[in-house]
């Protein structure tokens, strides 16, 4: 009788909330309604007022762009809080998009890292706060991936996820809905981006801006090579004299420059398997490797992990969403597992 009318109190009272909060873009899921915004996660600031000029994709847009006294900031990097002030705010404008005042502020369930530490898990637990969470709930990010995915995590047969974001590359071995083994690494989307970047001052001795390194690695971009070789035109400011310049690009250029970044995304789910127990390795073996997050768009990057690895992998069709939708699936399962009641941190690993 308790958890029924808690839960009704929650349901009338106040709406919950499920957030991915990503180093490249932040997804906000409410109880019963769905994905109701998916905004890049970037501010950006008049440096002189400190007042806030534009968020989300109007930020985002400015990157490289933005005039004197004006920073596009990303107040998350490598999946975890860098600036607490930046970040609420952030968030408080989000919210203020979609979310109507209710007599109860609102539960928020959010994806962490599988390591996050007691450091971290403060920092976004205090953002939460002051952005007007009521109580704040963790999820390990391949957990809300693999639920998302439509992965039956509580059984008792191992399985092997890796969540490749923006910021962050994250790796946990599963079994009967718990993470058995979990470790993430800095390396992700964002690392390959700026590693071509480097590469094409460093070879064609070309200053290239941020969004300009995206489309090549979304267009050409590859971790495994491609059945032709693909080139592309790309313009910058020639690293001698400034003056602007075009050079042609192609695949395998790219492949080769991402190459050092794979083997440490390689070496992290390498050292999973190692640490996982040997029970739970020949599930892994027989079942592969699910591979999610925007990163796993980079082509042929299961292909990549297959040859490397010597296992089964496999891409969800919702890369994108499948960690906002496992949280969703989560959320509504709330009152069923909050036997804590009113502690404000509880951490579902």
């Amino acid at each position: 009788m308790r958890t029924n009318f808690k839960s009704l109190l929650n349901s009338t009272l106040s709406e919950d909330m499920g957030i991915d909060f990503g180093s490249h873009n932040t997804l906000i899921y409410i109880k019963d309604k769905g994905v109701v915004l998916d905004e890049p996660s970037y501010i950006a600031l008049d440096t002189r007022t400190n007042e806030l000029i534009a968020i989300g994709k109007e930020a985002y847009e400015m990157i490289g762009k933005n005039p004197k006294f004006t920073k596009v900031l990303c107040p998350i990097e490598n999946g975890v809080v860098s600036d607490i002030d930046l970040a609420t705010r952030m968030l408080r404008t989000f919210f203020s998009k979609i979310y109507k005042k209710t007599v109860l502020k609102p539960r928020i369930m959010l994806s962490v890292p599988s390591d996050l530490t007691d450091v971290e898990r403060h920092s976004i637990t205090e953002v939460l706060r002051l952005s007007g969470a009521r109580e704040v709930y963790f999820i390990n990010s391949p957990i809300a991936a693999a639920i998302g995915a439509g992965c039956d995590i509580s059984l008792s047969r191992g399985m092997l996820i890796a969540n490749i974001g923006a910021g962050r590359s994250d790796v946990s071995s599963i079994s009967l809905g718990r993470s058995v083994v979990g470790k993430s690494i800095k390396t992700a989307g964002n690392t390959f981006t700026e590693a071509i970047i480097k590469y094409v001052k460093n070879t064609h001795n070309i200053n290239i801006g941020y969004q300009t390194a995206e489309n090549v690695k979304k267009t050409i971009g590859c971790a495994f090579p491609m059945e032709k070789i693909t080139s592309m035109n790309i313009s910058g400011c020639d690293a001698a004299n400034g003056l602007p310049r075009f050079i042609s690009i192609n695949s395998e250029e790219i492949r080769e420059c991402l190459s050092s970044c794979l083997i440490q995304v390689c070496d992290l789910i390498k050292t999973v398997i190692t640490d996982t127990p040997p029970e739970l390795i020949s599930d892994i073996t027989d079942d592969g490797i699910l591979i999610t997050g925007g990163g796993a768009m980079l082509y042929g990057l299961d292909m990549y992990l297959k040859n490397e690895l010597g296992l089964k992998v496999f891409v969800t069709e919702n890369m994108l969403s499948c960690v906002i939708d496992g949280i969703g699936i989560e959320l509504s399962k709330l009152d069923l597992s909050d036997a804590q009641g009113g502690k404000f941190y509880y951490a579902i690993n």
